[in-house]
């Protein structure tokens, strides 16, 4: 039998269909067969508070379809506009990332999505931490 395994830690909380459950006191393997069943970590889902970058934005909408949030057919059309934005900013890094993740999109493979994005995320970080470290004035020295 193929499909999602997921790897649950003890009192890990993990969304199946829009249900939250939590793992009991032992570790525990989960298989789901069905890809028509939503699963997201809690621990890989991102809070309202922490989504200030335009990767981060993709990754929350992913996130909302997972749980079901966000309605499949209006949301990937925006999603996937978002996605372009993005391909002219990372294709110098790596020209297959975005066109990758529309692919998952349109396929209906959101949680490969989201776990794609997780590389995107930390390719984002350093483009912005490169630029923050520019971007700032330079120190004024005082000789006397």
């Amino acid at each position: 039998m193929s499909g999602l395994v997921l790897k649950i830690a003890p009192g890990e909380r993990f969304i199946v269909n829009g249900a939250l459950l939590e793992n009991g006191d032992k570790p525990a393997r989960i298989r789901i067969g069905d890809s028509n069943v939503r699963v997201l970590r809690c621990r890989d889902a991102l809070r309202p508070d922490e989504v200030d970058t335009p990767v981060k934005r993709i990754y929350f909408a992913i996130q909302l379809l997972i749980t079901g949030d966000l309605d499949v057919a209006e949301a990937v059309p925006s999603i996937d506009a978002e996605c372009a934005a993005l391909i002219d900013i990372f294709r110098p890094i790596d020209a297959d990332l975005i066109p990758t993740l529309r692919s998952m999109l349109n396929r209906g493979n959101h949680y490969s999505a989201l776990c794609h994005l997780r590389q995107v995320l930390a390719i984002e970080a350093q483009l912005l931490a490169r630029r923050t470290a520019t971007d700032t004035p330079p120190t004024e020295v005082r000789v006397a």
